[in-house]
């Protein structure tokens, strides 16, 4: 246990804990622009899958111990929140083990301002893979209120965010270890470049006409909604919030996901009121509600008309691991643990076929905003314009509030779509396509605001991660030649 007592065991997690106050919730934004220092001079010295590991599970046991919040609902949340810390620090011990092959006091600064960042952003992608993989915690999710450094994400989308704060900390490392004006320099210089892609004139993306929406937002406490009793009761308080949204004259109304404990498509009194809503309001009417076909429960989103017809329905395609179905679920049965996944989540959700927009509409459903995919996937299908809906009921009170809304920040820049998202028991907003938050609360309330279509399509949205990862590519390229020139140059001094 000598590795307990080193110095640079202190340093890793005191970067983890640094990495983990620049997240939203804390919000500490300047952190994340050092918060890999320590762990940097830890992987000079130190043991480098060891000291990667450790600044993980530093990060991920303080930013998404809103997990924690669930143990109301079931006791096993807490052991799960400890294996899946173990789990998604995992890539970071990768990374360690990475660096610490080319660390060292003689390692050129290419090391750390080039191959690092590649590193970075390789451990943040390899945790957003599988059937376990998330969208939180992400380096880049820190600067979600500094819109002017992360215009980058239209063109190379969030990971070179990341990539640019991963630079800037590896310059300023140099400059601390080195004690060089010239890396502060290079650090400002990062900066520069980055704040650059701010300058783009054309790079609002908003073409369209405008549209007058009345987000609801509601703040019903889980237990509640989840009881069946409670339905007349929900009813009509929702519809007391949809009588203030009519009152605003607005084109579109927004109601959270499921915010209504039934299958609302197949309750007739509560979709008929709903009707005479959007006819009240000569809106369209947008909200959340299980859908039941064919024996299979969906996560949909539904459309009225400004008529109170159902236009068109969209099914979630990437449901929340172990929330709304149990990975592995057949593997648990054949191995004795089906009565373990059963006490957990009864039944699975099923998965929608496709992102397809609803009329103008891309409607990605609570988890699947915390990733590009389903947001790239519904503008390229037509989209002009994105709404979000989402029950952040389960997490109350917890920093994955602002996390999720942080979220659809870094959608809407990608794809220079404007972005509304509407929330039960979390935050609910209106963002641009330059990711500029023109109004969020997270009070039960009817937010009002317009909100431009845009047809233009971001070079993201067009292309998606490739041109990042080919200049990533090319990064780790040069990275290995400047490398083998200095050995080179070594070995005949």
């Amino acid at each position: 246990m000598n590795w307990l007592r080193r110095r640079e065991t202190w340093l890793a997690v005191g970067g983890g804990a640094l990495a983990a106050l620049s997240m939203p919730g804390f919000g500490a934004v300047p952190l994340a622009f050092v918060a890999y220092i320590p762990l940097f001079f830890a992987l000079e010295r130190g043991r480098g899958f060891l000291h990667g590991y450790l600044f993980g599970l530093t990060l991920f046991a303080i930013d998404v111990r809103w997990v924690l919040a669930l143990v109301r609902f079931n006791a096993l949340v807490a052991p799960g929140y400890i294996l899946l810390v173990l789990y998604l620090a995992l890539p970071f011990g990768l990374f360690g083990w990475l660096m610490a092959r080319g660390a060292g006091r003689s390692s050129g600064p290419w090391n750390w301002i080039l191959f690092a960042p590649a590193l970075v952003v390789l451990a943040e992608a390899l945790r957003t893979l599988g059937p376990l993989g998330i969208g939180f915690s992400m380096l880049h999710q820190a600067l979600y209120r500094v819109p002017w450094l992360i215009q980058s994400a239209a063109v190379l989308g969030s990971w070179s965010i990341t990539a640019f704060i991963a630079a800037a900390n590896g310059a300023l490392f140099l400059a601390c270890r080195n004690r060089e004006l010239r890396f502060v320099l290079l650090a400002l210089a990062v900066f520069a470049a980055q704040a650059a892609f701010s300058l783009d004139p054309a790079g609002s993306g908003e073409d369209g006409s405008s549209l007058a929406v009345a987000v609801v937002s509601s703040n019903v406490d889980q237990a509640v909604k989840l009881d069946g009793r409670n339905l007349s009761h929900l009813t009509e308080r929702f519809l007391g919030l949809g009588d203030e949204a009519v009152a605003s004259d607005p084109d579109l109304i927004v109601f959270p996901e499921s915010f209504l404990p039934a299958y609302i498509l197949d309750v007739d009194p509560v979709l008929s009121q709903l009707t005479d809503l959007a006819q009240a309001g000569n809106a369209r009417l947008l909200f959340g509600t299980g859908t039941y076909r064919d024996g299979k429960i969906y996560n949909s989103t539904v459309l009225l008309s400004a008529t109170g017809g159902v236009a068109a329905t969209y099914d979630m395609v990437r449901p929340v691991p172990f929330g709304e179905y149990i990975p592995g679920r057949s593997l648990l049965e054949a191995i004795g643990l089906g009565a373990w996944a059963r006490g957990l989540l009864p039944v699975d959700l099923s998965r929608g076929a496709t992102f397809r927009p609803l009329e103008e509409l891309g409607t990605p459903i609570c988890f699947e905003s915390t990733f590009s995919t389903a947001s790239r996937r519904f503008t390229q299908a037509g989209a002009t314009l994105l709404v979000t809906v989402t029950n952040d009921a389960w997490f109350a009170g917890s920093s994955e509030l602002s996390a999720h809304f942080a979220a659809a920040v870094f959608r809407a820049v990608e794809n220079r779509r404007a972005i509304v998202q509407a929330a039960n028991g979390g935050i609910s907003g209106i963002v641009d396509a330059r990711g500029r938050i023109l109004a969020e609360t997270p009070e039960e309330t009817v937010l009002t605001g317009r909100v431009r279509h845009a047809t233009a399509r971001a070079i993201y949205t067009r292309l998606g991660d490739a041109p990042f990862v080919l200049a990533m590519a090319l990064v780790a390229g040069l990275y290995l030649v400047a490398r083998q020139f200095g050995r080179a140059r070594q070995s005949e001094t």
